[in-house]
Order: structure tokens, then C-alpha cells, then sequence
């Protein structure tokens, strides 16, 4: 039935939404040029590992599907001399075109990666699904909500470097929704914080060091009440903040980045329209007592649906440009958090989304540095 779909191997795009597809087939391979995979509301629920091999492939969408797993990025180990390919990869060089953005020379071998290409991924209300396994780590939008049965997701940690750079040409967000997944374990939330710290440790690289190209911010949601201790170190019970900036030990000067958590009740969020707002307001404090004062917004039209249905506390892990800052000898740093309506659809009165939680993690980094970016020029 799907061969039967496809009037031609020369295909970018092909919409089989709603329809009684049952499996993608070995035969998908043969769309080498394949861009857009649209599948949502079919009855899909088996799809073959050879999409794996469709390296054009930025946007596939598998929502309301059966399907209960989806392949592995790299199920099997690359061969002996693929390995001697593969160098330990950080920001590449660039060349500036017309005007101030700058864009990277990549040099990659062609057959390592699976799904290089891939910047969209849409399972949301996938209600048998089980697990998402070793996923590319730098997809850009990656949506899930409302997969009940989902339990286990994880990222692939192999040529990290290598994804990163395909990750740079993007102009979209990062956005990870794992709204209402409330069967996963708690590795796979590990992983999800992993990943999305990850992908923020990769803007400051960029943004903080003037490569000024690829995503601006994250968004990423998940069930749960607790804020990893680990990986925000500054923490509060409710939506307000302040915390001492380490002293710049080093002769150079520096740049400040904030990654953002919170925990709010996302229950009657459906109510609110499509202008949700949320709002970060901070200061930085300087040495001799001078300060100023910032902000950075999250438009919720763009990052939450608004008109699916929430259930319960989650947590938000979020990133934004605006919260790079040049380190003008500040000593603290003070936020304020909120969740505000812009308009309620029956103009009755509806409080704002109270925030319960918020942490903070700070990231520190040479201004200007132009060499390879390492751990070891970033203090977490």
C-alpha cells in the first residue's frame, strides 16, 4: 500500500496523513531525496529501519500513530575505518558572508551519521509508544506530548561533535515536549535534562563566543516537581532567586549565561488562549553596588499548543540569547519569575500560572575566545 503512494523515487515531499498505511517498508530507502515524511492519523505501526538511510530527511511526523518504537539511530557499530574518521570535532572555522553572520566550514565524512539532516520529529498522542532510543542529539523540535505509554528515551552520545555542526545551520528553537509522559522512568528524565543542558551548553559556545548563527533559545517541558540539584546548583521554592556570581579569577575578561528551571501546575493552562507569556526579570549587581536590570520573554503561542490539555505539575528547563551577558565585575545576580496571560478567551478573570520552583545554573566563559571550545575553556 505505501509503494502504491509513491508514484515516483524522485520525491521531496509526500503527505500520507489520515491515511490506512499500516508500516513503513524497506522499500523507503529508494526516497533518497525525501524531506518530508508526513504521517500522522495513519495507521501506522511498524516502521522499517531503513529510514535511517534517508539522509535528506528534516521533517518526520508520526503523530496520533500506533506505533509503539522507533528505530534506533545507530543500532549497529560502525566499522574498524569509520572509526579512524571520526576526530574529536569542536566550533569549526567559518567564513563571513555579506553582512555580520558567519557561517562554519564543515568537513564531515558523509556515511557516519544517521539522520544527520533531521530537525523535526513528531510523536505526540503516539499512545503505544514505548521508546525513543538513541535519537540524534541536536533535533530541533522534538515532540511527544501525550505519549502515555512512553518509558524510556535516550540519545545517542556517539559522534556528538559531528551532529553538533549540522545543528548550527538551523534558524528554529530548540523546543523538547515531553508534556504528559507520565510513564517515564527516571533515567529517561535524566536523559532528557541531559540533553537539554547539553543543547544549552552548545548555544553559550556559540553565542557567548560571537558565532552568531543557529538557534537562539530552548524550551523543554517534562512531568515532574523536583529540580536536579545537579545541574542547577541555585535553587528556590517558589518564583523568586538570588545568588552570588563566582569571582573571574582569570586576567581576561568574561562572558555570564543563565540556564533557567521551574516547576508550575500546568492543569489549566488550556484556558489561557493562545498568549501565555512566560517572563524572566533579572539584575546583575555590580562590585561597587551599580546594577542593571534585563529580560528575557518565552512566547507560550509559539512553544505550548495551547489547546491540548495539561495534567499536573512539570517542569521547564529554558534558554534564551538575552541571558548571555558580559561580565562587568558583578558579584550577584537576583530573577524573578512569571507565567502571565496576555488575554482569556471568555474575558472572565483567571489567575496567572504560579510558578512553585525555580533554579539556576550558571555558566561562565572567556569573551571572545577564537580557539577550539573545549571543557576546558568553560567553567560549569
Amino acid at each position: 500500500m505505501f509503494a502504491a503512494a509513491i508514484v515516483s523515487t524522485d520525491v521531496s515531499f509526500l503527505d500520507l496523513a489520515e491515511t490506512g498505511i499500516e508500516e513503513v517498508p524497506n522499500s523507503i530507502e529508494h526516497l533518497a531525496g525525501l524531506e518530508t515524511l508526513l504521517l500522522a492519523k495513519s495507521k501506522i505501526n511498524n516502521v522499517s529501519c531503513n529510514i535511517l538511510k534517508l539522509e535528506c530527511l528534516r521533517y518526520l511526523d508520526f503523530s496520533h500513530c500506533l506505533v509503539a518504537e522507533f528505530p534506533e539511530i545507530l543500532r549497529r557499530p560502525e566499522r574498524p575505518e569509520m572509526q579512524e574518521l571520526i576526530r574529536p570535532y569542536s566550533l569549526p572555522p567559518y567564513f563571513p558572508l555579506p553582512g555580520r553572520r558567519k557561517f562554519p566550514i564543515v568537513h564531515v565524512p558523509p556515511k557516519i551519521l544517521k539522520f544527520k539532516r533531521l530537525e523535526y520529529l513528531k510523536m505526540d498522542h503516539c499512545e503505544s509508544l514505548k521508546l525513543l532510543s538513541e535519537l540524534p542529539p541536536y533535533l530541533l523540535y522534538l515532540d511527544a506530548h501525550g505519549c502515555k505509554s512512553l518509558e524510556k528515551v535516550s540519545f545517542t552520545d556517539r559522534n556528538r561533535d559531528l551532529y553538533e555542526l549540522y545543528s548550527f545551520y538551523g534558524e528554529d528553537e530548540f523546543f523538547m515536549i515531553f508534556s504528559d509522559c507520565f510513564s517515564l522512568n527516571q533515567a529517561s528524565i535524566k536523559n532528557i535534562e541531559g540533553n537539554a543542558m547539553q543543547k544549552i551548553e552548545s548555544l553559550v559556545k556559540k553565542w557567548g563566543c560571537k558565532y552568531d548563527y543557529g538557534p537562539k533559545s530552548l524550551f523543554c517541558c517534562f512531568p515532574g516537581s523536583e529540580i536536579s540539584a545537579s545541574k542547577f546548583e541555585y535553587q528556590g521554592m517558589n518564583s523568586s532567586l538570588k545568588l552570588k556570581i563566582t569571582p573571574n579569577e582569570f586576567s581576561e575578561s568574561r562572558v555570564l549565561s543563565f540556564a533557567i528551571c521551574l516547576v508550575v501546575d500546568l492543569t489549566h493552562c488550556h484556558k489561557y488562549n493562545t498568549d501565555l507569556r512566560g517572563i524572566c526579570e533579572y539584575q546583575l549587581t555590580a562590585f561597587d553596588g551599580c546594577y542593571e536590570k534585563f529580560e528575557c520573554e518565552w512566547g507560550y503561542k509559539l512553544d505550548f499548543e495551547l489547546h491540548r490539555k495539561y495534567m499536573g505539575d512539570h517542569v521547564l528547563i529554558l534558554f534564551s540569547d538575552k541571558l548571555i551577558k558580559k561580565d562587568d565585575d558583578y558579584v550577584e545576580a537576583s530573577f524573578e519569575f512569571y507565567i502571565k496571560k496576555c488575554y482569556y478567551k471568555s474575558d472572565a478573570e483567571v489567575d496567572d500560572i504560579k510558578v512553585k520552583k525555580c533554579g539556576v545554573h550558571v555558566y561562565y566563559v572567556a569573551e571572545n575566545y577564537k580557539g577550539p571550545i573545549n571543557p576546558y575553556t568553560m567553567q560549569m
